[in-house]
């Protein structure tokens, strides 16, 4: 999978992904967990929020000890 392939990649419901290192530590970075929601950046404060562009996806993320947090597609691979 190349570079662009990787950020236009969408998670499914089960995926296990890992969070990159380069994510904010708030997201844990190097943690893996399970997509078990997801939403598309439809307005301007949760654009602003999360400092992402309309339209681009947000995955709940579930970890291992039940914590789970809502996580920017770009900061997700496999």
């Amino acid at each position: 999978m190349d570079a662009n392939q990787s950020l236009n990649r969408s998670f499914n419901y089960g995926d296990v992904v890992v969070i990159k290192q380069d994510a904010p530590l708030c997201y844990k970075p190097g943690s893996w967990g399970s997509i078990c929601g997801v939403r598309t950046i439809d307005n301007l404060d949760t654009s602003q929020r999360f400092k992402q562009p309309l339209n681009s996806k947000l995955y709940l993320i579930e970890f291992d000890d039940g914590e789970t947090l809502e996580i920017p597609q770009k900061f997700l691979t496999i």
